[in-house]
C-alpha cells in the first residue's frame, strides 16, 4: 500500500479519536450553566404623569432593573427602607410615561426656567407689588416667609357745602384709614430671587406674593388706592382673623358714614334724637362712643 495513503489514514484516525475524547469530556461535565445578570431597584413613574405634577409616593415606585442596562442618570435605591419621596421631590418640567425611569433633570430647577410658575399652588396667582424699606420690615422678609398685607388710603367724604355736615365730618372722620386686606400670604420672590438661602438681608424694589384670584384683584385695586405695607408673621403662625381676610374697601368708614347720615337727617328734620342735642352743640361719634360738645 502506498506510504502516503497510510499517513493520511493514520492522521484521520487520530483526529477521530481526539473528537471522540472531546465529546466524551463535554458530556461528562454536565449542562452549561447560564449566569443570571444582577438587578438593582430604580425609581420610575407609577402612572402617566403630567407636566407640573408634584412628585409623591403615590405617583412613583421602585422596580427591579437589570444592572447592566441602568444608565447613569437613573435614581438607584440606596436602602430597602428608602421611600420614593426621599429620593426625588419637586414638580415635573415635562410629561413622564408610566414605568419610565425618573431623573433629576425632569424636575423644575430653581435656577432655570420659570421657577415661580412651577411652585405656585393650584388656583393661585403670582402678583408683584412695589415696596420700600419701611414697608417690608427693613429687608428682613425673605422668599418663603408669610405676611399680612396692610393698605393705607385716604378717605373722602362730600359735605355738599352744608356747614353741619362739614362739622360732623371734620370732627369724626380722619383723612386716612388703614386696613388689613390679605392675611397669611406667602412670599414667592424678592426682586429676581426666589430662594431664601440666596437672599441676603437687603431691601428689594418688588415683592412677588402668592394669592388667590380674588386676592390678585384686591392687590390691583389696593395698589391704586394707597401705599401697601407687609407685616411679617412668625414661623408657624397661620391664624386668620375671625372676620376673615379684609378686602380693599372702606366698609368700616362706610358704617360710620351711615351713622352720621342718620343722625344728620334727624338734626335737619328737627325730630327724633335731635331734641336731645342742645342748641349750638354737636354730637361727636368716635367708634362706639358718642359725646356732645358745644360749638360756641
Amino acid at each position: 500500500m502506498n506510504k502516503n495513503i497510510l499517513i493520511v489514514m493514520g492522521g484521520g484516525l487520530m483526529v477521530a479519536i481526539l473528537v471522540a475524547m472531546l465529546v466524551k469530556f463535554g458530556m461528562s461535565s454536565g449542562p452549561v450553566k447560564v449566569v443570571e445578570e444582577g438587578k438593582v431597584e430604580i425609581l420610575v413613574a407609577a402612572r402617566n404623569l403630567k407636566i407640573g405634577e408634584e412628585l409623591s409616593n403615590d405617583n412613583m415606585k421602585w422596580v427591579n432593573w437589570p444592572e447592566g442596562s441602568v444608565f447613569g442618570a437613573a435614581i438607584r435605591r440606596k436602602s430597602d427602607d428608602q421611600e420614593a419621596k426621599d429620593a426625588l421631590e419637586g414638580k415635573l418640567s415635562r410629561s413622564i410615561a408610566e414605568d419610565e425611569p425618573l431623573v433629576k433633570s425632569a424636575i423644575v430647577q430653581e435656577d432655570k426656567g420659570n421657577f415661580v410658575a412651577a411652585i405656585l399652588k393650584p388656583g393661585y396667582r403670582a402678583v408683584a407689588i412695589s415696596v420700600k424699606a419701611e414697608s417690608m420690615v427693613g429687608g428682613f422678609i425673605t422668599p418663603g416667609d408669610f405676611v399680612d398685607v396692610i393698605l393705607t388710603y385716604r378717605v373722602r367724604m362730600d359735605d355738599n357745602d352744608d356747614p353741619v355736615a362739614k362739622m360732623i365730618i371734620e370732627r369724626n372722620v380722619d383723612e386716612r384709614a388703614t386696613e388689613t386686606i390679605l392675611q397669611n400670604v406667602r412670599i414667592l420672590a424678592i426682586d429676581q430671587t426666589s430662594k431664601a438661602e440666596d437672599q441676603k438681608i437687603k431691601v428689594g424694589k418688588t415683592v412677588t406674593l402668592e394669592v388667590t384670584d380674588t386676592g390678585a384683584e384686591s392687590l390691583a385695586l389696593a395698589s391704586e388706592m394707597g401705599p401697601l405695607t407687609l407685616a411679617l408673621r412668625g414661623i408657624g403662625d397661620d391664624k386668620i382673623m375671625s372676620d376673615g381676610a379684609r378686602v380693599a374697601t372702606d366698609v368700616r368708614m362706610t358704617n360710620i358714614n351711615n351713622q352720621l347720615l342718620e343722625e344728620y337727617k334727624k338734626i335737619r328734620s328737627g325730630g327724633g334724637d335731635a331734641t336731645s342735642v342742645p342748641s349750638g352743640s354737636v354730637r361727636i361719634y368716635n367708634g362706639a362712643n358718642v359725646s356732645t360738645t358745644s360749638n360756641r
